[in-house]
Formats: structure tokens, sequence, C-alpha cells
């Protein structure tokens, strides 16, 4: 081998360990915090929404969850939204998710929102009649806007709402 293919050898084995760590010490400064709201039943499912948020890049996924052996369907759909920005994040709707004894995971949307913002993710599920209010972080009620009023119920009383749960998490950049 010649000198100089040594010395280039050489400095690349030594700037390796240097970009190693330089990457080592970019995820130190943006772990990533998971925020997951409780489980929340509805009829034989439990359902769960969660948000990771790693710098500004946001996350948004949720799980249902059917314990038990009663072979079950359902659809379940994700939902992200700045709250901050007023931005949507993402509508992820999920087909025929079988929750037999199992929890399954509902894959939302990942994106890049600005330093600062408050962000949620819901999932819900559609057609199931439920509360549709639920309470946010300031312990105030809350309704989802991306999540639609389900059909109108007997005549004279007002619309079903889907069965939702929502996770709220700050990017702090």
């Amino acid at each position: 081998m010649n000198k100089g293919i040594k010395l280039l050898a050489a400095g690349i084995l030594s700037v390796a360990p240097v970009a190693a760590s330089a990457a080592a010490a970019s995820a130190e400064a943006n772990p990533t915090a998971t925020t997951c709201s409780p489980w929340k039943l509805s009829g034989v499912r439990y359902i769960q929404a969660c948000v990771d948020v790693t710098g500004t890049q946001v996350h948004t996924y949720g799980f249902v969850s059917t314990p038990g052996d009663t072979a079950y369907s359902t659809n379940a759909t994700i939902t992200g939204r700045d709250e901050t920005a007023g931005t949507f994040l993402g509508y992820q709707p999920s087909v025929g998710v079988p929750t037999q004894n199992s929890t399954v995971l509902v894959d939302g949307s990942t994106v890049t929102v600005p330093a600062g913002s408050r962000v949620h993710s819901t999932v819900f599920l559609p057609g199931v009649a439920g509360t549709g209010t639920l309470v946010g972080p300031d312990q105030a009620y809350y309704h989802d806007p991306d999540v639609p009023s389900g059909p109108q119920g007997v005549p004279g009383t007002p619309q079903t709402v889907t069965e939702q749960i929502t996770a709220w998490a700050t990017v702090n950049g």
C-alpha cells in the first residue's frame, strides 16, 4: 500500500468516531418525548392516542386493543393537529383492524412543526356512538374538530359522535 493511501485510510478511520459521536450528541440533544393518553374503554375495545416529539418532528399514532377471545374487527382512524398554528397534521384511516385478543398499532403521520407548538393526536372509532367530549390539557372540555360527527339519532335527538381519545404534547424544538 502506498503512503498516500495509508494516510487516506487513517484519515477516514479518524473521522468515523467523530461522525459517530456527533450523531450521538444530536440524539442526546433531541431525545424523543412520548406522551400517551390513558386507555379509554369503548364497548369491547380500548383505545389510546400517542404523540412522539423529537426536536421539531411530531409522530402521531395510537392503539386499539380487545382483550379476550372474541373475534372482533374495527375501523380506527388517527388525526393530528398543531393547535398553535391551526395546522392539520394528517388523517390516517385504518380499515378492518383485527383486534382479537391483541393490541394493534394505528400509525399516523410524521411532520415538522415550529418549536413551541402545542400538538395533539386523536384516535377515534368511526360509527361508534360515544361521548365525543374529552378533557383537554387545561381541564376544559374539548371536541376534536377533525373527528366527524356520527349519524342523526332518533328524530328529535342530537347526532351521535364517534368514540375518541386525545394525547397532547408541546414541541420544544
